[in-house]
């Protein structure tokens, strides 16, 4: 396999960002294989696209997981890009990091890399800010991908921001004169309940997506039962249901952490695996 470190300067968010990718080893094992021949196939990779969390960056991943095991035993490349701490979203007072994944990113690494654009061949996870990253891009652009895999989401945080609901959002309520850490993000702390509607609500967004007849994703929501996002994510899932869209669901006892996430990364690749063969792409 290849582990590869990309920097390069985005026109989107105007500034060098990065992304690690895996590359699942393109020949089987043996003796005296025919590299020509192996490597002289044209098949272009599935591809997932792995999402890090608000105190993380795009190496954390890679360095926290097996993911490269998985990768490899699976044989899906997975693209690990970077969002520093930005929602994913078009920050209000920050980079358009929201239209640089679902634009630029996309064919940036498409045009570079053997990956299949098909949806069949193309998942979203992530974890955390990475999670509701995950929800957002699935349901804007749902033709992209076959399914989703947010992990401990934080799908609930735009809603609480738009309550009041401060001990819900990670940094809490301004304090000494100073904006709470969303201001930055979604610019609104004089007037929370603005950002409802937006594409900062997920709740929002799968309402739409649902009344425009869209395809959705398959969707799969992996939660620690003592993780501080678990009641906003069944609170999410009894809306979707509301709604008539199925999400499905894996709980264990665990907190916000890279041990939960270890424990749920597996079920992430089972999971893709799981979707594919349904539609006889495996």
């Amino acid at each position: 396999m290849a582990v590869i470190t990309i920097h390069f300067n985005s026109k989107t968010i105007g500034l060098a960002t990065a992304a690690r990718i895996i590359i699942p080893s393109a020949i089987e094992r043996s003796e005296a294989p025919d590299y020509e021949a192996e490597y002289g196939k044209k098949g272009l990779l599935p591809v997932l696209w792995l999402l890090h969390g608000g105190s993380d960056n795009y190496t954390d991943w890679h360095n926290c997981t097996k993911v490269q095991l998985f990768a490899e035993e699976y044989g899906y490349a997975v693209v690990m890009p970077d969002a520093q701490q930005s929602s994913y979203a078009n920050m209000a007072y920050g980079p358009n990091w929201l239209d640089y994944y679902l634009n630029e990113l996309p064919e940036y690494i498409y045009s570079r890399f053997p990956f299949s654009r098909k949806r069949e061949d193309n998942f979203i996870a992530g974890m955390s800010m990475g999670g509701s990253g995950t929800v957002k891009l699935a349901l804007l652009q749902p033709e992209r991908y076959l399914c989703a895999v947010p992990l401990a989401s934080a799908v609930e945080v735009a809603r609480r921001y738009a309550e009041g609901r401060w001990d819900r959002v990670p940094g809490g309520a301004p304090k000494d004169g100073k904006p709470s850490v969303f201001n930055d993000i979604y610019g609104c702390d004089d007037n929370p309940s603005a950002i409802l509607g937006t594409n900062e609500d997920c709740f929002h967004l799968l309402k739409k997506a649902v009344e425009e007849g869209r395809q959705l994703p398959r969707f799969l929501h992996c939660q620690g039962t003592e993780d501080h996002t678990y009641n906003g994510n069944v609170e999410y899932r009894a809306y979707a249901k509301e709604l008539g869209v199925e999400i499905d669901w894996i709980e264990a006892p665990g907190i916000h952490d890279w041990k939960s996430w270890n424990l749920y990364l597996p079920e992430v690749f089972k999971y893709i695996r799981k979707c594919r063969r349904e539609i006889g792409a495996e």
